[in-house]
């Protein structure tokens, strides 16, 4: 599990990875399961997430794209 914290206003991006196959269907990118996004902790104006995605999925902070 990836975590990740966040202010308001602050994003975080999901995107395929560069080696992703472009053909790839949804389906198949979905076969072993969903995306899960879970609140780990809110804590002085700031939300810690956890997030499970299949590997050939990138996540990222916006201020590091």
């Amino acid at each position: 599990m990836l975590s990740l914290q966040r202010k308001l206003e602050e994003s975080i991006h999901i995107f395929p990875s560069d080696d992703l196959d472009p053909n790839m269907t949804v389906a198949e990118l979905f076969k072993d399961g969903s995306i899960i996004v879970k609140v780990i902790d809110i804590e002085n104006g700031k939300v810690r997430l956890g997030f499970n995605a299949p590997d050939c999925l990138d996540i990222a902070r916006e201020e590091l794209l």
